[in-house]
Formats: C-alpha cells, structure tokens, sequence
C-alpha cells in the first residue's frame, strides 16, 4: 500500500517504524544529493579529513529534526521542511568545518610527501602567522554567525557565487562583510 507524506507522518508520530523506515528510504536519495553537493564544495577546495559518510549523517540527523517538527498545519510541503532542514544543518556544519582552528585538519599534508628545507623556512613567520590567525578568529568570534561563515569561506577561496549559494545572501551583503573585515584587520595588523 502507497502511502503520503502526512499519513506516514501520523503513523511515525503513533510510533510506527515501518512507517519511518518507509519515509526514510522515500528521502534518502535527496538527503544523500544534498550531502554531495556540500561535500564536493569542501573537496573541490582541497580540504581533507572529512567524509561523504560525515555528510550523510548529518543529513540523517537533520531529517529526524525535520520529521519531529514538521508542522502540516503551516502549510509548507515535508519535501521543502526537509529541506530547509538539511540547508540549515549542512550550513552549520560546514561553518564547524570551516573555523580557522580546523584549518590545519582540513589541509594536511602527509609527512612522507613534504620535507621543510629548513633554510628556507624562517621560525618568526611561523610565530608572526599563528599571530595574525588569533587576531582573525577574535575578529570572527565578534561577527554574526552569518558575517564570520562569509569571511571563514572567503579565507577557504571559495567564490563569492559559491558563498551566496551556500548561505543565500547577496553578493553586495558579502562584498560589504569582506570590505569590513579587510579594514578591521589592516587597522589592527
């Protein structure tokens, strides 16, 4: 027997878990398209350590948050719930990622393939960067979370395109953050 959207809903909130695995299996394929796409923009990015698997997760953990407070009485469809749900969650999780003390995990080097010439490397630039990165993730630390995810994925190159996508703001929005930054930072620095 088919059943809708709000039917399997009912019979998940009397505690029916066919009913949630029949739901489940009817969104996985979206879930699983929505962690693709956030994990290619970390991938194509060249950051590391993090999986498909993390993504998927995350999407399944967002999806029970969706089918907990999925409201059918304010009048929006469980597909597009879900996926404000899983925008949001992948957002938040991307920021996570993203935050300046992740930085040296997500772009690690194995030791085999790098060997530091230490003529050419000075000490002091590593004191002076490690100075400035503190100072940067004081600043982000004071932003709203909106304003310090823009800057964290400026830092990481990402596109100013790439970031209205990702975040939904407008490109004159994240060209105001980052001027604003920019002059911060250079008084300080």
């Amino acid at each position: 027997m088919k059943y809708n959207d709000y039917e399997l809903l009912d019979l998940i909130y009397e505690n029916d878990e066919v009913a949630y695995d029949i739901m489940l299996n009817k969104y996985k394929s979206v879930i699983y398209n929505k962690a693709l796409e956030y994990y290619t923009y970390l991938k194509d990015n060249k950051c590391t350590g993090f999986t498909l698997d993390d993504f998927y997760e995350e999407g399944i953990i967002a999806f029970n948050n969706a089918v907990k407070k999925y409201d059918p009485n304010k009048g929006s469809l469980f597909y597009s719930f879900l996926l404000v749900c899983l925008t949001s969650s992948f957002n938040l999780l991307l920021r996570d990622i993203l935050r300046l003390k992740n930085r040296p995990l997500l772009k690690y080097q194995e030791l085999d393939f790098e060997v530091r010439d230490s003529r050419a490397v000075d000490p002091y630039d590593d004191i002076d960067n490690l100075d400035i990165y503190n100072k940067l993730d004081d600043y982000l630390s004071d932003l709203s979370l909106l304003d310090s995810a823009i800057i964290t994925l400026r830092i990481n190159n990402f596109k100013y395109s790439e970031i209205e996508e990702l975040l939904d703001v407008s490109s004159s929005h994240i060209s105001r953050v980052v001027t604003a930054m920019r002059k911060k930072f250079k008084i300080s620095c």
